[in-house]
């Protein structure tokens, strides 16, 4: 049971990140440990589920700040067939995303 729940998750992921225009990798990722450890000092990417070994969860990132709150709109949405909130992270490591 617990085996066809992951592999469901999985296919929901997969199934949401096509939709969005999101593919998934097929190679694997240039990640060390050394790497890992210096997550910290590389903004771009997200490569932990905290994004660093300190499991902040915080963003670098300064496209969004408190200038520029008020202009931000819904960009898109997924409606999920869930009551449930959504639990997972993404893991972002040299990706260009495209929406």
């Amino acid at each position: 049971m617990k085996l066809s729940k992951t592999i469901g998750a999985l296919a929901c992921a997969l199934y949401f990140l096509a939709a969005i225009g999101i593919r998934a990798q097929t190679a694997p990722a240039n990640v060390s440990a050394t790497r890992l450890i210096h997550a910290d000092d590389d903004k771009n990417n997200w490569l932990t589920h905290g994004r660093t070994y300190r499991e902040e969860r915080f963003s670098p990132l300064d496209q969004i700040n408190p200038g520029n709150l008020d202009r931000l709109n819904l960009a898109w949405h997924a409606d999920l067939d869930s009551e449930r909130g959504q639990e997972a992270t993404p893991i972002i490591v040299e990706q260009k995303l495209a929406a």
